[in-house]
């Protein structure tokens, strides 16, 4: 019985085999087959070509924004100090805020970013300067009411543009301002703003050619949502956000709710995708790298176990690990205002003391 069942699985496994190998032999299925172990072996090929290396010399940097250090209720003159001559950063990310140098029409007031800028020339410390309409930290918009009020698309572009050149030949005198941001996530849907016009921002860009042809221009693009290109044709540099945790309602996805949510992207996608859209890694500055939580409410008022949902101490040295590893070689950390305000006013200075082991 038992080499009788043997015989019968025997002939029925040649039976099966035979039919495979006619199978195999029809060319349409041959193509199918080709095709499927190309899907599957496509993802690897293009993680060993591009596969990022980290950077040999990763030039780090911040963000400061004087209105943020305001809202957090600090001394925004002292802290602006304090991450000069304490941390030691050497490159730093400014703003120009509309609605605070001319809050009245044609009257212009740059004392607060020339106060800025001349205290990080002092230090021989770089410089992006940020301006236009859309510049950094929420609500994103910072027009003076004025413009706002304005009924003409037409005269509020020319009074942009005339915001622009003037903003331009004032500051340009400063060596320390390395590159000029025209605009920020112009064409990414984040902030209470007015959409940005392609043509409008061509303009602004022309204007700070046309008043400073020597300084190479960045334009900042979602580095999650992005499609990075067609941002980075239109300056010299192609600014990008590193965000891993955040909080927000993606536009309405999830019925108007807010939620918790972390980016399923690995470290390396970012030079995959820089390599597959044709921008060389030179040329593209993180200049938002997530280094202060995301939540309901502003950082000071948010509940420690909110401030761990999305930066934590092990998310801010697991996100340093991670940014170091995709390849870029210029970085500037968002969120050294809290940093001071969790040293200053909550005890708690391991985001402060930690930057400054990477700055010094």
């Amino acid at each position: 019985m038992f080499f009788k069942r043997k015989l019968t699985l025997k002939k029925e496994s040649k039976k099966a085999s035979k039919l495979v190998k006619q199978l195999i032999s029809f060319k349409l299925v041959r193509i199918i087959l080709i095709a499927l172990l190309f899907i599957l072996l496509f993802p690897f090929v293009i993680f060993f070509i591009h596969r990022p290396k980290p950077a040999d010399n990763i030039r780090y940097g911040v963000n400061y924004s004087d209105k943020y250090a305001r809202d957090l209720g600090l001394d925004w003159k002292y802290v602006y100090t304090q991450i000069l001559d304490d941390l030691k950063a050497k490159n730093i990310r400014i703003v120009a805020y509309w609605d605070d140098i001319e809050k009245d029409k044609d009257k212009y007031d740059y004392s607060n970013i020339i106060w800025q800028i001349e205290e990080a020339q002092k230090r021989d410390v770089d410089i992006i300067l940020t301006l236009g309409r859309k510049v950094p930290r929420y609500p994103e918009c910072f027009e003076p009411d004025w413009w706002k009020e304005l009924d003409s698309k037409n005269t509020k572009e020319m009074e942009l543009l005339e915001y622009v050149r003037n903003t331009v030949e004032e500051l340009k005198k400063y060596e320390a301002v390395k590159i000029w941001q025209v605009e920020n996530e112009p064409f990414f849907p984040f902030g209470v703003c007015e959409k940005t016009d392609k043509d409008v921002l061509e303009n602004e860009i022309k204007i700070v050619r046309q008043y400073d042809p020597t300084r190479p221009i960045l334009v900042q693009d979602s580095g999650e949502g992005g499609f990075w290109y067609p941002t980075y044709a239109l300056g010299d540099y192609l600014g990008i956000s590193m965000y891993r945790k955040i909080w927000y309602d993606f536009w309405g996805l999830f019925m108007g709710n807010f939620i918790y949510f972390q980016y399923p992207l690995a470290h390396w996608t970012y030079k995959i995708k820089a390599d597959l859209v044709g921008i060389p890694m030179e040329y593209i500055i993180v200049t938002e790298l997530q280094a202060e939580p995301w939540g309901p409410v502003i950082n000071s008022l948010l509940p420690q176990k909110d401030k761990d949902m999305t930066m934590s101490r092990n998310d801010f040295i697991d996100t340093l690990n991670y940014a170091q590893k995709a390849g870029f070689d210029r970085m500037y950390f968002w969120g050294v205002e809290w940093w001071y305000w969790e040293k200053e006013m909550n005890n708690n200075s391991f985001f402060w003391n930690t930057s400054k082991a990477i700055f010094q």
